[in-house]
């Protein structure tokens, strides 16, 4: 009876309902709560996977905070320790992990967002991290970030979404009071996580009974129950970690644009008229209405349908959306029209498996500012999602939207749907990007490294990561991208040597012996040194013995 009530209210179809999951919220400026990272053997679909997961589901449960909340999350490391030791740049320490604060703006330092320092197998850390009093709220999300297994961790499930919650009457009405959905859209490729997990020295990491491609919130297609005519607010987190755009659609709902990476736009209701080409480990909250009762909607990645929104009764009234913008905190100051700081404007070029030509060293640092500088960063990262963390930077320029299309597999190489061409706006910001363009930022908080890298973690677990520094002062230090990477310049030298040393080689024997022949020595002949050579014995494949090298430099 309970399940009819629900399908005519919410418009639950016969798929599995979207799956929401447990949630634990901050109390009186403070959130506890442990997470735990763990084996966990689980059936989706027809599919057993031996994986990783927090807390024993996929994704792990939900935090909510507020700004000014100090977050004081035990991270407990239950994996089984396998002798998968670390091997730098290479896919390696399968068990050993650690938490990264996906979005968040604080210090990328302990005992708070540090991705550097791991936990090993059997320990746990307590991440205690205050967050500002003018942190702008917004959708987030946490996830291993252990550089050697990173990709095999998050490909497995381990991720979780978080949540800095609005204060009361600070949203127009119609978002504030609006319905809200939670979507943690899972890339799934059981084939390349085995080979990683084989490289990594893994033997957990298995999958039997078929094939998945995209889970949402953990399940496979399911269902999400919306009211016909009402504007719900649906939070999508993109818990990516390969090459993939999700290239987000809901055909025939409306669609308004109202954040991305966590930061509400300048221009909302920014409306969409093709999908959303959210870029790897990227969030996109909507304002979506969908206006027919009792219709099923498809939502769409590409070609491939990976929910439905069914609609219940019509609601009796719906009104378009007002204009809105947010008041912005201090680290989020417009930038567009603000001069850059002297020798702060810096080429950051994500290519091959390299940022600016070099593969990830901790000791080296990329570029230097410093609090209160206005950064530029002119950004290479075609097919390598860009990633930095602490501070969210603006976009000044570039980064068309088309430049992603192609990077959706799922499209089938067919000309499905159209890209929303005002997704990407001069102006927005992000924390993760793809394309080409300018960026800038103004640190304003923290000192300390700020990490940046691929988001495609299997390029990031090989190396291409970077750091950037912030100090307490000037000046600025950018490293130009090399003039090639490091294995063009490790296959030249290769080339060189099996070139040049083959013609060094001759050059000596034939300043040695007096011939470009390979000589056999007197030893090797059986020839006593001190025996005169004679016209009875001449030399071995026209060779001269070095006395005759000898008599022809003397005469």
């Amino acid at each position: 009876m309970l399940a009819t009530l629900l399908a005519v209210v919410f418009g639950l179809g016969l798929g599995t309902p979207l799956p929401v999951m447990p949630s634990v919220s901050s109390i009186n400026g403070s959130l506890e709560i442990t997470v735990i990272l763990e084996r966990a053997i689980l059936a989706i679909n027809g599919v057993t996977l031996k994986t990783r997961v927090f807390n024993q589901t996929i994704p792990g449960p939900t935090i909510r905070v507020r700004p000014g909340d100090e977050m004081k999350i035990r991270f407990q490391n239950l994996l089984v320790d396998q002798g998968s030791a670390y091997v730098h740049n290479q896919f390696s320490a399968a068990d050993e992990s650690n938490l990264h604060f996906h979005g968040l703006h604080v210090s990328g330092e302990l005992p708070s967002d540090d991705s550097m320092v791991p936990v090993l197998p059997g320990e746990e850390r307590v991440y205690m991290t205050l967050l500002p009093q003018d942190h702008m709220p917004g959708t987030h999300w946490l996830h291993p970030h252990r550089h050697g297994s990173t990709a095999l961790q998050l490909a497995g499930g381990a991720a979780a979404a978080l949540i800095v919650e609005d204060a009361p009457g600070t949203l127009p009405a119609q978002v504030e009071g609006a319905p809200e959905v939670i979507l943690v859209v899972m890339q799934i490729d059981l084939e390349t996580t085995a080979r990683i997990a084989s490289r990594a020295r893994d033997s957990w990491f298995s999958s039997s009974g078929g094939r998945l491609t995209t889970l949402v919130n953990g399940e496979v297609a399911p269902t999400i129950g919306v009211r016909g005519g009402e504007w719900t607010r649906f939070r999508i987190v993109y818990a990516g970690w390969l090459a993939e755009v999700l290239n987000f659609d809901i055909s025939g709902c409306e669609k308004a644009l109202l954040a991305k990476d966590g930061i509400y736009i300048r221009d909302f209701p920014r409306m969409l008229s093709g999908y959303a080409p959210i870029p790897v480990g990227g969030r996109a909250d909507l304002m979506v209405r969908c206006m027919a009762p009792h219709t099923e909607y498809q939502v769409t990645w590409g070609a491939e349908r990976i929910a439905t929104v069914s609609t219940g009764e019509l609601i009796p009234s719906s009104l378009d959306l007002e204009a809105w913008s947010p008041r912005y905190p201090a680290y989020l100051e417009d930038l567009q029209t603000t001069e850059t700081s002297p020798d702060c404007s810096c080429v950051t070029e994500l290519e091959g498996r390299t940022v600016n030509g070099h593969l990830f060293e901790e000791d080296f640092i990329l570029h230097e500012s410093y609090l209160g500088a206005v950064v530029e960063r002119a950004i290479t990262a075609r097919s390598h999602p860009y990633h930095q963390h602490v501070y969210p930077f603006q976009l000044m320029s570039g980064f068309e939207n088309n430049d992603r299309r192609d990077n959706d597999n799922r499209n089938n190489n067919n000309n499905i749907g159209t890209s929303a061409g005002n997704y990407d706006l001069p102006g927005d910001w992000h924390d993760t990007i793809e394309g080409q363009g300018v960026v800038r930022y103004k640190p304003a908080a923290f000192t300390g490294k700020v990490m940046l890298h691929c988001h495609r973690l299997d390029h990031e677990d090989e190396g291409m990561m970077s750091i950037e520094l912030v100090k307490d002062s000037g000046p600025c230090v950018c490293r130009s991208p090399s003039l090639l990477p490091t294995w063009a310049i490790i296959i030249i030298v290769v080339v060189l040597l099996l070139v040049l040393g083959p013609i060094i080689i001759l050059s000596y024997h034939r300043w040695r012996y007096g011939s470009w022949a390979f000589c056999p020595s007197s030893r090797a002949r059986n020839v006593s040194p001190t025996q005169e050579h004679t016209e009875d014995q001449p030399s071995i494949l026209g060779c001269r013995t070095p006395e005759d090298a000898g008599e022809v430099r003397k005469s």
